[in-house]
């Protein structure tokens, strides 16, 4: 077996325990250890980011509109970067996902909602 396909397997298996790990613990609790906002701790300000990871919890257990109401953009990176870990970590076993390809007026139409998402939870 080699280096790149025990990488992959050590990869998925990070995964599953990262995934077991959200889902056995609630981030908004005082008890568990999850990562700490650095802009929102300096600032005092929701990043677009804040919430993810009680998003990701919410989503886990199936409580879909909690989830969303925590960060709306849980729905558009929870696949984007579980399509993104997949398709470099079976690349060794020789299955190769399509490229993902977004032209320039798609990325910034993604930067432009993220700022108006968080400029929005910081007023609102």
């Amino acid at each position: 077996m080699s280096l790149n396909k025990l990488l992959s397997i050590l990869a998925f298996i990070g995964l599953g325990f990262g995934v077991y790990y959200f889902y056995s613990n609630n981030p908004a609790s005082k008890e568990s250890h999850f990562a700490v906002c650095i802009t929102k701790a300096v600032t005092g300000y929701d990043c677009p980011g804040c919430g993810g990871q009680r998003a990701f919890h919410e989503l886990l257990h199936g409580n879909f509109i909690e989830a969303a109401r925590l960060n709306l953009f849980i729905y558009f990176f929870a696949p984007l970067l579980l399509f993104i870990f997949l398709k470099v970590t079976l690349k060794p076993f020789g299955i190769n996902l399509p490229d993902i390809i977004l032209s320039t007026k798609w990325l910034v139409a993604i930067l432009m909602a993220m700022l108006i998402f968080t400029v929005l939870r910081n007023v609102v």
